[in-house]
C-alpha cells in the first residue's frame, strides 16, 4: 500500500470517529431487514471505557482484525500489517463499546453498501501505468495473439478481460496490441493515417473489470496526466499513436502537467464494468483472452483458486490467461501450462468447470 492510500485511509478513519463521538445518543430503532445501512455509532456514555485504555488490548486487536476479516470475506484482500497499526492507532480514542456496535453494524452490512465501498477504495493499491510489463507485453504480441487469432478465424471475433483493470491503463494496452496484432494477421486495416479497424466481419472486444469506483470513472475517462512516476512513466515510442492531446484539461488537472486522451479507434472497442472476483459468476462468457495479473498476490490461496476457477469459468476452450510471474497456478486441471519470454502464460482445456 502506498503512503498515499494509507493517508487517505488514515483521514476517513478520523472522520468516522470524529463523527461518532460528536452524535448524541438516540433511542433504538429496529433494523431493516435488506441489507441495512451502517448507522453512525452514537456518543459514548460519560465514564465508558475507551480503546485508549489500552490500544493494544486483545479486545481492541480483536474487534481492528474482525473489520480486517470482514474485508477479506467481502473482497478477498487481506490487509497488512501496517494498515491494522493505523487502524489501532487511529481508533485508540474511541469507546471500545461504540467501536464494537460500529464494526457490528458494517459486518451487518452487504458488500455493495457504500461505507465498504468507501473503506475498499482506500485500501486497493492503483498503482499501473502504460505498458507496465514489456516483456510480457512483447510475448502477447509475438507467442500469443498469432495463434489465438488464428484459431479465431471461424468466429472471426477476439473478446478479452481484463480483471482488476484499475485505472484503464493495461485496458488501452490490450485494445492497442490486440489491434495491432489484428492489423499484422491481415485482419484489420489502416486508415486516416495510424488509426486501425478490425476487417468487415471481425471485432474486438475489450472488457475491464475493477471494485474499485472511483478507478473505473478514471478508466472511462480515458485522459491521463504525464507527470513523474504517473501512468506515462514507461511508454515506449511506438505506442504513443494512441494518444491524442487534451487541449481543454480534466476540472482537477494539476497545473504545468500535460494531459493526454486515448484515441476514439482505441476507445471504441472497450468496456468497463464493476465486478467483485469474490464472485463465482464471471461478468462475461466465452473470453479468448484474459489477464489478470495485479490482484491475486493479496488473495490467499483457496481465494486464489476460486478465482481461477471462475476466470476459467469466462474462457472459451483455447483461450488464454495471463496472471502475474509470481502468481501459482492452483487450478491446473482447467489449464495447459505454457512459458514464453515473458512468463507463463495458459490456454483453458477442454475440461467443463
Amino acid at each position: 500500500m502506498s503512503k498515499d492510500n494509507v493517508k487517505d485511509l488514515i483521514t476517513q478513519m478520523k472522520a468516522a470517529v470524529k463523527s461518532a463521538q460528536n452524535t448524541q445518543a438516540s433511542q433504538t430503532s429496529p433494523r431493516p431487514s435488506a441489507a441495512p445501512a451502517a448507522r453512525t455509532p452514537a456518543a459514548a456514555p460519560a465514564g465508558a471505557s475507551s480503546a485508549a485504555e489500552g490500544a493494544d488490548s486483545p479486545a481492541v486487536l480483536a474487534l481492528i482484525n474482525e473489520l480486517m476479516t470482514g474485508v477479506e470475506t467481502r473482497f478477498g484482500i487481506k490487509p497488512g500489517s501496517l494498515v491494522e497499526r493505523k487502524l489501532v492507532r487511529i481508533l485508540k480514542d474511541m469507546p471500545i463499546a461504540i467501536l464494537r456496535d460500529w464494526i457490528s453494524s458494517m459486518n451487518s452490512c452487504s458488500s455493495e453498501h457504500s461505507e465498504w465501498q468507501s473503506l475498499v477504495e482506500n485500501l486497493t493499491v492503483h498503482e499501473t501505468y502504460f505498458c507496465r510489463d514489456p516483456d510480457l507485453m512483447g510475448m502477447l504480441a509475438d507467442e500469443i495473439l498469432p495463434g489465438l487469432i488464428a484459431s479465431r478465424e471461424s468466429h472471426q471475433q477476439l473478446q478479452v478481460w481484463s480483471a482488476a483493470s484499475s485505472t484503464g491503463e493495461e485496458v488501452y494496452d490490450l485494445a492497442y496490441t490486440c489491434m495491432r496484432g489484428l492489423h499484422k494477421a491481415g485482419k484489420a486495416r489502416q486508415y486516416d493515417g495510424n488509426k486501425l479497424a478490425p476487417d468487415r466481419g471481425w471485432s474486438l472486444y475489450v472488457l475491464g473489470t475493477d471494485i474499485s469506483n472511483q478507478a473505473l470513472r478514471t478508466a472511462r475517462e480515458a485522459v491521463y496526466g504525464d507527470l513523474g512516476m504517473g501512468s506515462f512513466r514507461n511508454l515506449p515510442d511506438t505506442w504513443k499513436g494512441m494518444f491524442e492531446e487534451v487541449t481543454i484539461p480534466p476540472a482537477n488537472a494539476m497545473a504545468g502537467v500535460n494531459y493526454f486522451k486515448i484515441r476514439e479507434w482505441v476507445r471504441q472497442c472497450t468496456r468497463f464494468e464493476r465486478f467483485n472476483l469474490m464472485n463465482s459468476r464471471p461478468p462475461v462468457q466465452r473470453m479468448d483472452l484474459v489477464f489478470c495479473r495485479n490482484v491475486l498476490i493479496y488473495f490467499e490461496d483457496a481465494v486464489k483458486r476460486a478465482v481461477q476457477i471462475m476466470l476459467a469459468r469466462s474462457m472459451s476452450q483455447g483461450g488464454v490467461l495471463v496472471m502475474g510471474a509470481s502468481v501459482q497456478m492452483l487450478a491446473p486441471e482447467y489449464f495447459e501450462s505454457r512459458l514464453g519470454k515473458g512468463g507463463p502464460w495458459y490456454i483453458r482445456n477442454g475440461v467443463p468447470v
